[in-house]
């Protein structure tokens, strides 16, 4: 827009981008980054965030902000914030501030090697408008937020120039996953076949690390003291890969009452959203039902959408997690570089809630994740219901 100039804010911006949020969304904005104070001088004094903003020449009233958050270790970032003063609306300021963003961040000499984003399916607009900046479709997360009801998001991310052509072949998969798998390939025009591994739905046993029997239900109990948590998870981890979730902090240890498993978690109270950030043993350990018990446990305490981030490679951990009724709702390829590879990681998740789509908006190239996402609940929840006829 000629009028307008994008620019990197600043801590004397904070009333102004304080008064932008709220305009738009009232107190009604779910991102803390957004809507207090603290948090937002934090961010725009760290090396960590890069902040654009949009303002009118005129005045220099700040009329559209995006936020670019940066895991510089891994060289991920994720694009969030995105808001336009209503008056502005329509003259492209939100995708002009994220072109700049992706092309100084992933650009030559830029920090990054991909960038993500979620955006809300209540209407296409948003998704629109981050895939003409050449994000592609990697999934959607069912039931994962609440808001006034539970609401389906979806996943999408942009690349540096060569970083996908850097991934190693494809590993094999369990059967479940090739579905996925196969709409990635659609989406970056790859038509290469997916390998299948096989994998027997039963837990290893040739080696585990745990000394209790593979058919022994574990008994959890959850640690909700977020300082102790982050505190053992560091001691715990020390290598940056074992700690990779981006952009979430453990708050919640899940623990086995017998000392063996512990599982640092993620939770936000305000609306059951749980991922889980890392184990202290391989998650094939947990098959055979022993993930039955901690879902109930999850349950028991207002869980209601848990999310797993697994490299694609642990076909064994894969099958347990399809066992315990989790499924694949996105697929992250190149997401990090580990030991020379791009590794592609795999979003396994498990909503305790009822699915509602009613109202639900995804732009068409979604809709081929959604189809295999319902598909495969299907599969899990109706195909295996027995129907008897007794009576004469």
């Amino acid at each position: 827009m000629k009028d307008c100039i994008i620019e990197c804010a600043t801590l004397k911006d904070v009333d102004d981008l304080l008064r932008l949020y709220f305009l738009v969304y009232q107190n009604n904005y779910p991102l803390p980054l957004c809507s207090d104070r603290q948090q937002m001088s934090a961010a725009l004094s760290s090396p960590d965030y890069r902040w654009y903003v949009t303002r009118n020449k005129a005045n220099a009233q700040i009329v559209g902000s995006a936020v670019f958050e940066m895991e510089l270790f891994h060289k991920i970032g994720k694009l969030t914030g995105v808001v336009v003063h209503p008056d502005f609306r329509q003259h492209h300021v939100a995708i002009d501030m994220i072109k700049r963003g992706t092309q100084e961040l992933l650009g030559s000499g830029g920090p990054l090697n991909s960038i993500y984003t979620t955006t809300r399916t209540i209407s296409r607009g948003p998704q629109i408008m981050v895939l003409k900046d050449g994000f592609i479709p990697l999934g959607i997360f069912p039931n994962a937020h609440k808001l006034k009801e539970y609401e389906t998001l979806t996943l999408m991310a942009k690349f540096r120039e060569g970083t996908l052509e850097k991934r190693p072949p494809l590993p094999p998969v369990p059967e479940k996953i090739a579905p996925i798998v196969k709409v990635l390939n659609s989406q970056l025009r790859i038509k290469d076949e997916v390998p299948l591994a096989k994998v027997p739905s039963a837990p290893r046993t040739a080696w585990t690390t745990l000394t209790s029997r593979p058919d022994e239900e574990l008994d959890f109990e959850l640690i909700d003291a977020p300082k102790f948590v982050l505190r053992r998870f560091n001691e715990t981890f020390t290598d940056p890969y074992d700690r990779f979730f981006p952009f979430h902090t453990p708050n919640l240890l899940i623990s086995s009452t017998n000392g063996e498993v512990e599982i640092f978690s993620y939770l936000n109270h305000a609306d059951g959203y749980l991922t889980v950030v890392a184990l202290n043993v391989p998650i094939y350990t947990l098959g055979g039902g022993r993930l039955r018990p901690l879902l109930n446990k999850m349950r028991s305490m207002g869980v209601s959408y848990i999310e797993v981030l697994i490299g694609l490679e642990h076909a064994e951990s894969l099958q347990v997690l399809v066992d315990a009724q989790f499924l694949p709702s996105a697929i992250y390829p190149a997401m990090i570089e580990i030991n020379g590879r791009k590794a592609d990681f795999l979003l396994m998740t498990r909503t305790l809630e009822p699915l509602n789509f009613v109202g639900m908006q995804v732009e068409r190239s979604f809709k081929p994740y959604l189809d295999q996402y319902i598909e495969m609940w299907k599969g899990m929840h109706l195909e295996t219901l027995e129907v008897f006829n007794e009576y004469r």
